[in-house]
């Protein structure tokens, strides 16, 4: 399990250090520091150690716009409790600092991405980077709705976790603990006015001009994540041509993708140092190798994400260096990801809620209901889109801004955010997109600037017209999106039926995607459960999964395919508990 922290504050003698620790073995947790002061408790695993500052790093590095911090920066913005300036961090970021003996603070960033949890008892108040120390530490259960709506959209909303009583830390907000209580500031900025489309266009491009010329003089040992896709390659015209010669850029070569192809030609043009990681390097792994590293991110995403995808970026990382990156995820908040329907303004309907989930959300990850136990399978579609319609009803927005608000809040927050929080002490990643400037252009400009990646193409022509002309991975130039006239129209629309109709069959044949490399790990980790079938013992004890189906699945009745292995091994590394029954 990665580093990370606990924190208990005490309103009389318990909990001990004793329990404490007693709940870290149970989580799994080895040679824990605890340090008992005051009415705090304070415990520190893998790696991580309390200066005389009280102050830990959530994550390898704090970047405020154009500035690097240090240690002391943060302090301070803690000990200011400057909410305006911790969410100008760039995610992920999050801190923590024991203040005295009996007060503690922590922080995550504006969008939420650097996930750290709270719970409180009737005797204490508690905060920690994992949900399942806090779970251990609690002892309600495990909370079976969550399950429900991880069955099918393969990630946790709003901001629950699987653990009953356990929450994460909503974005941009601070958490203070003191005598046994926890209080909660929120931070984040208020939204800007709204922005035209021309605009936003000049805002966002003097923006990631600066962001980008900064960072790169900064680091001009950094690396480009490059694909064949739109955002990396607005990330790369944001960087001056004086600079982009030399430049590092590193892709993911998946069998069936573009994406090397059209990043080879880009380096070419630009002049980037490229260099190139082919998939195929998953082949060589044993069955107990794959269940090994499979589980191990089970753990770092804390069961709230498919463990395959990181298992096997976490095999190709090791070609990679593990410096400064840049990263191109954050572009759909400006590109109208999950729109569906006409951009007339229209209310949020749970049946429009039902529709969304059923084309979009549920068609990838999705696990096979057999798995399930009876009790959940039979609710789990209802439960996850009352969740989902209560989130998105919420904002009080019309539809289609209300699924922006989706997109950015929750599937990036608890998808993308649980991914980069199991990784974000390894490596310095920075997703400009993500910075609060950029958020703010996309949250202000309307539907219609956003919808069919209009203002990404029109950033795109902005920043560098000859990479613009440049076809994308199975689609047109940004240059045909850009200005759409009646040829450009058409060709847009055909690369959006053509996705339309893949979608379709994939509902139809009730098919999920897998990850890169997740059939392959799917395939070791089942062969070695069948091997191993005791392994699947702690899986049977939560009532999650459906004991026939696993009795199935070890005799080689049944071959789930990826995401229904992800979710199973998700159940099976969970710490012995009682679930909570479903409300």
């Amino acid at each position: 399990m990665q580093p990370g922290v606990l924190c208990v504050s005490r309103r009389g003698a318990v909990p001990t250090s004793g329990d404490v620790r007693r709940a870290l073995a149970l989580a799994g947790i080895e040679d824990p520091t605890v340090e008992e002061t005051g009415g705090l408790v304070v415990a520190l695993w893998g790696g991580f150690a309390l200066p005389d500052t009280g102050y830990v790093a959530l994550a390898s590095v704090a970047r405020r716009h154009e500035r690097q911090l240090s240690d002391d920066d943060v302090v301070r913005l803690l000990d200011d409790e400057d909410l305006a300036g911790l969410a100008e961090v760039l995610p992920p970021f999050g801190a923590f600092r024991r203040v005295s003996a009996d007060e503690a603070v922590a922080v995550t960033d504006a969008l939420g991405f650097r996930h750290v949890y709270h719970a409180h008892g009737p005797d204490h108040a508690a905060l920690s980077t994992s949900s399942r120390v806090l779970g251990a530490l609690g002892g309600e259960g495990l909370d079976r709705e969550a399950f429900a709506v991880q069955s099918l959209l393969g990630w946790q909303v709003g901001q629950g976790t699987l653990h009953a009583g356990v929450t994460k830390l909503a974005p941009g907000h601070l958490v203070r603990l003191r005598h046994g209580r926890l209080h909660l500031v929120d931070g984040r900025p208020t939204p800007c006015a709204p922005l035209g489309l021309d605009e936003a266009v000049t805002a966002a491009t003097d923006m990631l001009r600066a962001h980008l010329t900064a960072y790169v003089t900064d680091h001009p040992d950094a690396t480009l994540q490059l694909t064949g896709g739109q955002d990396s390659r607005i990330l790369l015209s944001a960087v001056p041509p004086d600079l982009r010669r030399g430049l590092r850029a590193m892709t993911l070569a998946v069998p069936g993708s573009p994406d090397a192809e059209i990043a080879a030609r880009i380096a070419d043009r630009t002049g980037l140092e490229h260099q190139v990681e082919v998939l195929e390097s998953l082949d060589g792994l044993t069955a107990e190798q794959a269940y090994a590293l499979a589980a191990e991110a089970s753990l770092r995403l804390e069961e709230m994400a498919d463990p395959l995808a990181l298992a096997a970026l976490t095999v190709v990382e090791q070609s990679f260096d593990q410096g400064h990156r840049i990263a191109g995820l954050g572009g759909e908040v400006a590109r109208g990801f999950y729109y569906l329907g006409s951009p007339r303004r229209t209310a949020v309907t749970r049946s429009r809620v039902s529709r969304l989930t059923g084309w979009r959300m549920f068609a990838n990850e999705a696990v096979d209901p057999a798995a399930l136990a009876a009790p959940l399978r039979e609710v789990a579609e209802q439960v996850a889109v009352d969740r989902i319609h209560g989130l998105m009803a919420a904002t009080g927005k019309e539809w289609l801004a209300a699924t922006d608000d989706f997109y950015l809040e929750q599937r990036m927050q608890r998808w993308a955010g649980v991914t980069d929080t199991a990784v974000c002490l390894d490596r310095s990643v920075a997703n400009p997109m993500l910075d609060d400037r950029f958020i703010a252009i996309a949250q202000a400009m309307s539907p219609v600037s956003k919808r069919g990646s209009l203002f990404l193409a029109r950033l795109q022509m902005s920043l560098d017209p000859a990479l613009g002309a440049m076809p994308l991975d199975g689609r047109p130039p940004p240059a045909s999106f850009a200005r759409p006239g009646m040829a450009n129209t058409a060709r847009a629309a055909q690369s959006v039926a053509r996705k339309a109709v893949a979608k379709a069959r994939q509902r139809w044949s009730s098919t999920t995607r897998p990850p890169a490399g997740g059939t392959i790990l799917a395939a070791r980790v089942v062969e070695h459960w069948r091997r191993h079938p005791g392994l699947l013992d702690s899986a049977r004890e939560h009532r999650v999964l459906d004991d026939a189906w696993l009795d199935r699945l070890i005799s080689g009745e049944v071959s789930p395919d990826p995401s229904t292995v992800a979710y199973v091994l998700n159940v099976s590394t969970l710490p012995a508990s009682r679930s909570r029954d479903l409300a």
